[in-house]
């Protein structure tokens, strides 16, 4: 079996007291965000590397698997996560729960 891994969207808020999920989100456009708090700023990529590491945690992964593939400038960013698909999603659900 090939690990394909899963795409997953993440609304971002930095300066947070404290890192990690704090839920879903929905834009209206039926997309849903993983909500996900990091303690860094946005500056330098410092934010984007929090969340890859958050990430890494929730999904249980190596930050190596994790790829930022739209979003680096903004608020709502997607990820390619590589891993098994099924695992993945259940502990996507479990920290947006």
């Amino acid at each position: 079996m090939i690990d394909t891994g899963v795409m997953v969207h993440v609304r971002a808020t930095t300066k947070a007291p404290r890192a990690g999920a704090t839920g879903s989100y929905n834009d209206g456009q039926g997309r849903a965000y993983l909500s996900l708090s990091v303690t860094e700023p946005a500056t330098k990529g410092r934010a984007n590397q929090a969340i890859i590491k958050e990430l890494s945690k929730i999904c249980g992964v190596a930050q190596s698997r994790i790829v930022l593939c739209a979003g680096a400038r903004g608020r709502q960013k997607r990820f390619h996560i590589t891993g098994n698909p099924s695992a993945l999603a259940a502990a996507l659900v479990r920290a947006a729960s």
